[in-house]
Protein backbone atom coordinates (compact mmCIF):
# COMPACT_ATOMS: atom_id res chain seq x y z
CA UNK A 1 0.00 0.00 0.00
CA UNK A 2 1.45 3.17 -1.22
CA UNK A 3 1.07 6.80 0.71
CA UNK A 4 -0.62 9.90 -1.13
CA UNK A 5 -0.67 13.59 -0.56
CA UNK A 6 -4.09 14.75 0.01
CA UNK A 7 -5.21 17.78 1.50
CA UNK A 8 -7.72 19.03 4.48
CA UNK A 9 -8.29 22.29 5.06
CA UNK A 10 -6.20 23.92 3.12
CA UNK A 11 -3.11 21.80 4.94
CA UNK A 12 -1.48 18.66 3.02
CA UNK A 13 -1.07 15.68 4.76
CA UNK A 14 0.57 12.43 3.72
CA UNK A 15 -2.40 9.57 3.34
CA UNK A 16 -2.73 5.44 3.10
CA UNK A 17 -6.06 3.37 3.00
CA UNK A 18 -7.16 0.53 5.01
CA UNK A 19 -7.13 -2.73 2.83
CA UNK A 20 -10.99 -3.44 3.13
CA UNK A 21 -9.60 -7.36 3.79
CA UNK A 22 -8.91 -6.01 7.48
CA UNK A 23 -12.07 -4.24 7.64
CA UNK A 24 -16.05 -5.55 8.83
CA UNK A 25 -18.21 -6.55 6.18
CA UNK A 26 -20.44 -3.34 4.67
CA UNK A 27 -18.16 -1.10 6.49
CA UNK A 28 -16.74 2.33 5.12
CA UNK A 29 -13.67 2.73 4.13
CA UNK A 30 -10.75 4.21 6.40
CA UNK A 31 -7.69 6.39 5.89
CA UNK A 32 -5.31 7.14 8.13
CA UNK A 33 -3.32 11.04 7.70
CA UNK A 34 -0.35 12.44 9.38
CA UNK A 35 2.09 15.36 8.11
CA UNK A 36 5.05 13.23 6.96
CA UNK A 37 5.11 10.00 5.16
CA UNK A 38 7.11 8.45 8.14
CA UNK A 39 4.17 8.91 10.38
CA UNK A 40 1.44 7.90 8.14
CA UNK A 41 3.20 4.31 7.45
CA UNK A 42 3.47 4.14 11.40
CA UNK A 43 -0.10 4.52 11.96
CA UNK A 44 -1.03 2.69 9.16
CA UNK A 45 1.03 -0.49 10.46
CA UNK A 46 -0.25 -0.09 13.58
CA UNK A 47 -3.90 0.69 12.48
CA UNK A 48 -3.39 -2.80 10.50
CA UNK A 49 -1.81 -4.75 13.78
CA UNK A 50 -5.31 -3.49 15.46
CA UNK A 51 -7.11 -5.44 12.68
CA UNK A 52 -5.10 -8.72 12.15
CA UNK A 53 -5.99 -8.69 16.01
CA UNK A 54 -9.61 -8.37 15.45
CA UNK A 55 -9.59 -5.09 17.79
CA UNK A 56 -12.75 -2.96 17.42
CA UNK A 57 -11.21 0.40 16.07
CA UNK A 58 -14.11 2.85 16.75
CA UNK A 59 -14.64 1.40 20.35
CA UNK A 60 -10.81 1.98 20.66
CA UNK A 61 -11.63 6.02 19.48
CA UNK A 62 -13.56 6.11 22.90
CA UNK A 63 -12.30 8.67 25.04
CA UNK A 64 -11.29 6.77 28.62
CA UNK A 65 -13.92 9.07 30.24
CA UNK A 66 -16.92 7.17 27.56
CA UNK A 67 -15.25 4.21 28.46
CA UNK A 68 -14.92 4.43 32.52
CA UNK A 69 -19.06 4.98 32.24
CA UNK A 70 -19.28 1.49 30.21
CA UNK A 71 -17.10 -0.11 32.83
CA UNK A 72 -19.02 0.94 35.60
CA UNK A 73 -22.52 0.00 34.08
CA UNK A 74 -20.61 -3.51 33.57
CA UNK A 75 -20.12 -3.68 37.28
CA UNK A 76 -22.94 -2.15 38.59
CA UNK A 77 -25.13 -4.78 36.00
CA UNK A 78 -23.40 -7.62 34.57
CA UNK A 79 -20.71 -8.08 37.77
CA UNK A 80 -22.82 -7.79 40.32
CA UNK A 81 -20.57 -6.12 42.92
CA UNK A 82 -21.70 -5.20 46.42
CA UNK A 83 -23.16 -1.95 45.72
CA UNK A 84 -20.62 -0.20 48.35
CA UNK A 85 -17.51 -1.33 45.67
CA UNK A 86 -19.35 0.16 43.38
CA UNK A 87 -19.53 3.31 44.92
CA UNK A 88 -15.82 3.47 45.64
CA UNK A 89 -15.32 2.45 42.36
CA UNK A 90 -17.62 5.71 40.92
CA UNK A 91 -15.54 7.97 43.20
CA UNK A 92 -11.98 7.59 42.22
CA UNK A 93 -13.26 7.44 38.96
CA UNK A 94 -14.70 11.00 39.02
CA UNK A 95 -12.49 12.74 41.87
CA UNK A 96 -9.14 10.92 40.65
CA UNK A 97 -9.22 9.47 37.30
CA UNK A 98 -11.45 11.67 34.98
CA UNK A 99 -9.93 15.16 35.85
CA UNK A 100 -6.44 13.52 34.97
CA UNK A 101 -7.18 10.67 31.73
CA UNK A 102 -10.75 11.37 30.80
CA UNK A 103 -10.66 13.35 27.65
CA UNK A 104 -7.52 11.19 25.97
CA UNK A 105 -8.72 8.81 23.40
CA UNK A 106 -8.76 5.01 24.70
CA UNK A 107 -6.38 3.20 22.30
CA UNK A 108 -4.28 6.59 22.85
CA UNK A 109 -3.46 5.74 26.02
CA UNK A 110 0.26 4.77 27.28
CA UNK A 111 2.38 3.44 30.32
CA UNK A 112 3.43 7.45 30.75
CA UNK A 113 -0.18 8.84 31.03
CA UNK A 114 -0.56 6.17 33.72
CA UNK A 115 2.77 6.75 34.89
CA UNK A 116 1.56 11.25 35.25
CA UNK A 117 -1.99 10.34 36.51
CA UNK A 118 -0.17 8.07 39.86
CA UNK A 119 2.90 11.53 39.84
CA UNK A 120 -0.28 14.20 39.87
CA UNK A 121 -1.99 11.95 42.91
CA UNK A 122 1.32 12.16 44.62
CA UNK A 123 1.06 15.98 44.43
CA UNK A 124 -2.68 16.19 45.01
CA UNK A 125 -4.53 17.15 48.10
CA UNK A 126 -7.71 15.94 49.71
CA UNK A 127 -10.92 18.21 49.75
CA UNK A 128 -11.78 16.26 52.85
CA UNK A 129 -8.59 16.37 54.86
CA UNK A 130 -6.90 18.90 53.22
CA UNK A 131 -3.69 16.49 52.78
CA UNK A 132 -2.18 14.57 50.83
CA UNK A 133 -3.36 11.44 49.33
CA UNK A 134 -2.76 8.94 51.02
CA UNK A 135 -0.56 6.05 49.79
CA UNK A 136 -3.76 3.57 49.99
CA UNK A 137 -6.02 5.55 48.33
CA UNK A 138 -3.75 6.43 45.15
CA UNK A 139 -3.66 2.75 45.48
CA UNK A 140 -7.23 1.96 45.23
CA UNK A 141 -7.66 4.47 42.64
CA UNK A 142 -5.40 2.80 40.36
CA UNK A 143 -6.31 -0.53 40.97
CA UNK A 144 -9.86 0.83 39.22
CA UNK A 145 -8.41 1.95 36.22
CA UNK A 146 -6.26 -1.01 36.22
CA UNK A 147 -9.67 -3.13 36.48
CA UNK A 148 -11.31 -0.57 33.66
CA UNK A 149 -8.64 -1.02 31.27
CA UNK A 150 -8.71 -5.04 31.49
CA UNK A 151 -11.91 -4.93 30.63
CA UNK A 152 -11.35 -3.05 27.69
CA UNK A 153 -8.84 -5.60 26.22
CA UNK A 154 -11.38 -8.26 27.32
CA UNK A 155 -13.89 -6.64 24.89
CA UNK A 156 -10.66 -6.10 22.33
CA UNK A 157 -10.90 -2.32 22.54
CA UNK A 158 -6.89 -2.38 23.25
CA UNK A 159 -4.34 -4.45 22.78
CA UNK A 160 -2.69 -3.94 26.30
CA UNK A 161 -3.29 -2.65 29.66
CA UNK A 162 -0.88 -0.04 29.83
CA UNK A 163 -1.57 -0.03 33.43
CA UNK A 164 -0.60 -4.03 34.14
CA UNK A 165 1.43 -4.73 36.94
CA UNK A 166 4.12 -5.95 33.95
CA UNK A 167 4.78 -2.65 33.19
CA UNK A 168 7.62 -2.17 34.62
CA UNK A 169 6.67 2.25 35.07
CA UNK A 170 3.17 1.73 36.45
CA UNK A 171 3.63 -0.83 38.96
CA UNK A 172 2.95 0.41 42.91
CA UNK A 173 4.56 -1.57 45.34
CA UNK A 174 3.40 -1.34 48.95
CA UNK A 175 5.98 -0.02 51.37
CA UNK A 176 6.56 -2.33 54.14
CA UNK A 177 5.58 -0.99 57.22
CA UNK A 178 4.57 2.17 55.86
CA UNK A 179 1.04 2.68 57.69
CA UNK A 180 2.05 1.60 61.49
CA UNK A 181 -0.64 0.23 63.73
CA UNK A 182 -2.11 2.44 66.54
CA UNK A 183 -3.66 1.18 69.54
CA UNK A 184 -4.14 1.91 73.03
CA UNK A 185 -1.75 0.25 75.60
CA UNK A 186 -3.38 -2.03 78.41
CA UNK A 187 -3.45 1.35 81.25
CA UNK A 188 -4.99 3.52 78.35
CA UNK A 189 -7.27 0.78 77.44
CA UNK A 190 -8.53 0.56 81.03
CA UNK A 191 -8.93 4.62 81.31
CA UNK A 192 -10.61 4.35 78.04
CA UNK A 193 -13.43 2.10 79.88
CA UNK A 194 -13.66 3.85 82.62
CA UNK A 195 -14.06 7.31 80.20
CA UNK A 196 -17.08 5.70 78.21
CA UNK A 197 -18.89 4.41 81.59
CA UNK A 198 -22.80 6.23 81.59
CA UNK A 199 -21.93 7.68 77.93
CA UNK A 200 -24.66 6.90 75.53
CA UNK A 201 -22.27 4.69 73.06
CA UNK A 202 -20.93 3.13 76.45
CA UNK A 203 -21.88 -0.62 75.26
CA UNK A 204 -20.51 0.26 71.04
CA UNK A 205 -17.11 1.17 72.54
CA UNK A 206 -17.03 -1.60 75.29
CA UNK A 207 -17.64 -4.11 72.86
CA UNK A 208 -15.41 -2.95 70.28
CA UNK A 209 -12.22 -2.97 72.37
CA UNK A 210 -13.66 -6.68 74.35
CA UNK A 211 -14.25 -8.25 71.66
CA UNK A 212 -12.30 -6.94 68.33
CA UNK A 213 -15.28 -6.74 65.76
CA UNK A 214 -15.02 -4.62 63.00
CA UNK A 215 -17.50 -1.66 62.91
CA UNK A 216 -20.01 -3.70 60.52
CA UNK A 217 -20.13 -6.97 62.64
CA UNK A 218 -20.82 -4.56 65.31
CA UNK A 219 -23.75 -2.42 63.32
CA UNK A 220 -25.22 -5.36 62.05
CA UNK A 221 -25.45 -7.08 65.36
CA UNK A 222 -28.85 -8.36 66.24
CA UNK A 223 -30.72 -9.24 69.83
CA UNK A 224 -31.11 -12.20 68.57
CA UNK A 225 -27.12 -13.07 67.97
CA UNK A 226 -26.33 -12.33 71.70
CA UNK A 227 -26.49 -14.97 74.74
CA UNK A 228 -26.20 -13.01 77.42
CA UNK A 229 -27.04 -15.65 79.73
CA UNK A 230 -23.90 -17.77 78.57
CA UNK A 231 -21.99 -14.63 77.69
CA UNK A 232 -21.34 -15.52 74.22
CA UNK A 233 -22.06 -13.57 70.48
CA UNK A 234 -22.49 -14.63 67.44
CA UNK A 235 -21.09 -12.86 64.25
CA UNK A 236 -23.90 -13.09 61.12
CA UNK A 237 -24.07 -10.41 59.38
CA UNK A 238 -22.49 -7.14 58.40
CA UNK A 239 -23.99 -3.46 57.91
CA UNK A 240 -22.44 -1.16 55.46
CA UNK A 241 -23.68 2.30 54.71
CA UNK A 242 -24.06 3.27 50.77
CA UNK A 243 -22.82 6.54 49.16
CA UNK A 244 -25.91 7.20 47.04
CA UNK A 245 -26.00 10.82 45.67
CA UNK A 246 -28.51 13.07 46.52
CA UNK A 247 -31.32 12.17 44.49
CA UNK A 248 -30.51 8.83 43.53
CA UNK A 249 -32.40 5.86 44.38
CA UNK A 250 -31.65 2.89 46.30
CA UNK A 251 -31.04 1.60 49.96
CA UNK A 252 -29.20 3.96 52.66
CA UNK A 253 -27.63 0.61 54.06
CA UNK A 254 -27.40 -2.83 53.39
CA UNK A 255 -27.34 -6.06 55.76
CA UNK A 256 -25.17 -8.79 54.36
CA UNK A 257 -23.03 -11.54 55.54
CA UNK A 258 -20.05 -11.43 57.09
CA UNK A 259 -16.36 -10.53 55.32
CA UNK A 260 -15.50 -13.87 54.85
CA UNK A 261 -16.57 -17.49 55.85
CA UNK A 262 -14.27 -17.48 58.32
CA UNK A 263 -15.66 -14.27 60.17
CA UNK A 264 -18.79 -16.10 60.44
CA UNK A 265 -17.98 -17.32 64.47
CA UNK A 266 -19.17 -17.60 67.99
CA UNK A 267 -16.96 -15.57 70.62
CA UNK A 268 -16.67 -15.55 74.30
CA UNK A 269 -17.92 -12.05 76.15
CA UNK A 270 -16.13 -11.10 79.22
CA UNK A 271 -18.32 -9.88 81.98
CA UNK A 272 -17.57 -6.19 81.69
CA UNK A 273 -19.18 -6.10 78.11
CA UNK A 274 -21.98 -8.54 79.02
CA UNK A 275 -23.13 -5.54 82.07
CA UNK A 276 -22.69 -3.03 79.51
CA UNK A 277 -25.35 -5.20 76.85
CA UNK A 278 -27.59 -5.13 79.28
CA UNK A 279 -27.42 -1.42 80.82
CA UNK A 280 -27.63 -0.77 76.74
CA UNK A 281 -31.03 -3.37 76.58
CA UNK A 282 -32.80 -1.09 78.91
CA UNK A 283 -31.86 2.34 77.39
CA UNK A 284 -33.42 0.67 74.35
CA UNK A 285 -36.42 -0.41 75.99
CA UNK A 286 -36.75 3.45 76.99
CA UNK A 287 -36.17 4.39 73.73
CA UNK A 288 -38.49 2.51 71.96
CA UNK A 289 -41.64 3.76 74.83
CA UNK A 290 -40.76 7.33 74.09
CA UNK A 291 -40.51 6.75 70.36
CA UNK A 292 -44.40 4.26 70.40
CA UNK A 293 -45.56 4.44 66.95
CA UNK A 294 -42.28 5.86 65.17
CA UNK A 295 -40.03 2.87 66.20
CA UNK A 296 -39.21 0.40 63.70
CA UNK A 297 -38.90 -2.95 65.23
CA UNK A 298 -35.65 -4.30 62.76
CA UNK A 299 -34.08 -5.98 66.04
CA UNK A 300 -30.74 -4.10 65.81
CA UNK A 301 -28.63 -3.90 68.79
CA UNK A 302 -27.39 -0.63 68.17
CA UNK A 303 -30.03 1.94 66.61
CA UNK A 304 -30.89 5.57 66.19
CA UNK A 305 -33.96 7.24 68.48
CA UNK A 306 -36.16 5.51 65.72
CA UNK A 307 -34.77 1.69 65.89
CA UNK A 308 -33.27 2.05 62.57
CA UNK A 309 -29.19 1.00 62.25
CA UNK A 310 -27.20 3.44 64.36
CA UNK A 311 -25.40 5.98 61.91
CA UNK A 312 -21.85 5.97 63.21
CA UNK A 313 -21.15 9.88 62.39
CA UNK A 314 -22.38 11.16 66.16
CA UNK A 315 -20.64 7.86 67.87
CA UNK A 316 -17.24 8.28 65.96
CA UNK A 317 -17.27 11.91 66.35
CA UNK A 318 -17.75 11.25 70.51
CA UNK A 319 -15.31 8.75 70.10
CA UNK A 320 -12.79 10.99 69.69
CA UNK A 321 -14.04 13.35 72.00
CA UNK A 322 -13.60 11.02 74.85
CA UNK A 323 -9.88 10.35 73.83
CA UNK A 324 -9.74 14.04 73.85
CA UNK A 325 -11.26 14.77 77.09
CA UNK A 326 -9.38 11.63 79.25
CA UNK A 327 -5.95 12.75 77.25
CA UNK A 328 -5.75 9.36 75.38
CA UNK A 329 -3.71 9.40 71.98
CA UNK A 330 -6.24 10.16 68.61
CA UNK A 331 -6.87 7.01 67.20
CA UNK A 332 -9.80 5.83 64.80
CA UNK A 333 -12.48 3.81 65.99
CA UNK A 334 -11.28 0.53 64.10
CA UNK A 335 -8.15 0.80 66.05
CA UNK A 336 -10.16 -0.86 69.16
CA UNK A 337 -9.96 -4.03 67.05
CA UNK A 338 -6.26 -3.22 66.95
CA UNK A 339 -6.39 -2.75 70.53
CA UNK A 340 -8.29 -5.87 71.65
CA UNK A 341 -5.34 -7.42 69.70
CA UNK A 342 -2.53 -6.02 70.97
CA UNK A 343 -4.37 -6.71 74.62
CA UNK A 344 -4.53 -10.58 74.02
CA UNK A 345 -0.96 -10.49 72.88
CA UNK A 346 -0.31 -8.78 75.68
CA UNK A 347 -1.54 -11.48 78.00
CA UNK A 348 -0.52 -14.54 75.89
CA UNK A 349 -3.15 -15.96 74.35
CA UNK A 350 -2.00 -18.02 71.53
CA UNK A 351 -1.97 -16.29 67.59
CA UNK A 352 -4.38 -19.36 66.78
CA UNK A 353 -6.93 -18.39 69.13
CA UNK A 354 -6.42 -14.61 68.17
CA UNK A 355 -6.94 -15.29 64.46
CA UNK A 356 -10.23 -17.27 65.58
CA UNK A 357 -11.51 -14.17 67.87
CA UNK A 358 -10.75 -11.41 65.20
CA UNK A 359 -12.45 -13.72 62.33
CA UNK A 360 -8.52 -14.05 60.51
CA UNK A 361 -8.73 -16.49 57.16
CA UNK A 362 -5.26 -17.62 58.34
CA UNK A 363 -2.94 -17.35 61.19
CA UNK A 364 -0.70 -15.89 58.69
CA UNK A 365 -2.67 -12.93 58.20
CA UNK A 366 -2.55 -12.44 61.87
CA UNK A 367 1.26 -12.94 62.09
CA UNK A 368 2.17 -9.99 59.28
CA UNK A 369 -0.48 -7.77 60.96
CA UNK A 370 0.75 -8.14 64.77
CA UNK A 371 3.70 -9.92 64.46
CA UNK A 372 5.36 -7.54 65.47
CA UNK A 373 3.73 -7.07 68.64
CA UNK A 374 5.21 -10.08 69.98
CA UNK A 375 8.35 -8.19 71.73
CA UNK A 376 8.32 -10.92 75.10
CA UNK A 377 8.44 -13.89 72.59
CA UNK A 378 11.98 -13.73 71.49
CA UNK A 379 12.97 -12.65 75.41
CA UNK A 380 11.54 -15.99 76.28
CA UNK A 381 13.04 -18.26 73.37
CA UNK A 382 16.54 -17.15 74.99
CA UNK A 383 15.86 -17.34 78.57
CA UNK A 384 14.90 -20.99 77.53
CA UNK A 385 18.18 -21.80 75.58
CA UNK A 386 19.88 -20.06 79.06
CA UNK A 387 17.67 -23.06 81.04
CA UNK A 388 19.07 -25.44 78.63
CA UNK A 389 22.66 -24.79 77.95
CA UNK A 390 23.67 -22.48 80.48
CA UNK A 391 24.67 -22.17 84.04
CA UNK A 392 21.60 -23.41 85.34
CA UNK A 393 21.88 -27.22 82.98
CA UNK A 394 25.50 -27.13 83.93
CA UNK A 395 24.61 -27.24 87.82
CA UNK A 396 21.99 -29.46 87.48
CA UNK A 397 24.39 -32.01 85.38
CA UNK A 398 27.38 -31.58 88.32
CA UNK A 399 25.10 -31.17 91.29
CA UNK A 400 26.71 -27.78 92.44
CA UNK A 401 24.90 -26.26 94.79
CA UNK A 402 22.66 -22.97 94.31
CA UNK A 403 24.36 -19.93 96.56
CA UNK A 404 22.60 -16.83 96.47
CA UNK A 405 25.78 -14.79 96.07
CA UNK A 406 25.57 -12.72 92.26
CA UNK A 407 25.77 -15.14 89.47
CA UNK A 408 27.77 -14.55 86.42
CA UNK A 409 26.39 -14.11 83.61
CA UNK A 410 25.80 -17.42 81.98
CA UNK A 411 27.62 -19.03 79.23
CA UNK A 412 25.21 -19.92 76.22
CA UNK A 413 26.21 -22.79 73.78
CA UNK A 414 27.46 -21.50 70.53
CA UNK A 415 26.38 -23.60 67.57
CA UNK A 416 28.62 -23.49 64.41
CA UNK A 417 26.98 -21.87 61.16
CA UNK A 418 25.93 -24.89 58.95
CA UNK A 419 26.52 -24.20 55.20
CA UNK A 420 23.06 -25.14 53.58
CA UNK A 421 23.37 -26.29 49.80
Amino acid sequence: MKSYRIERKGKLYWAMEIPAQYLAAGARRQTVMATTREKVEERWMSRVGECRRGLDTKAGRLTVGEFLKVFLAQCQEGDGIEPSTFEDYRYHITQHIEPVLGLLPLNRLTVQEVDRLLQTLRKKTSTRTGKPLSSRTIRYAYAVLRSALQLAVDYNYISANPASARSRKSRIRLKSGAVPIRCFTPEQAQRFLRSVQGDRYEALYVLGITTGLRKGELLGLKWRDLQLATARLTVNHSLQFTRRRKGEAGPRWLLKGPKTASSRRTIELPAVAVEGLQRHQDVQAQQKALAGEDWQDLGFVFTSGRGTPLDTGNALHRFQSICAEADLPKIRFYDLRHTHASLLIHEGVHPKKIAERLGHSSIKLTMDTYGHLFNGSDRESAERMDRLFGREANREETGEPDDSSPKPKAKLLVMPHRRTG
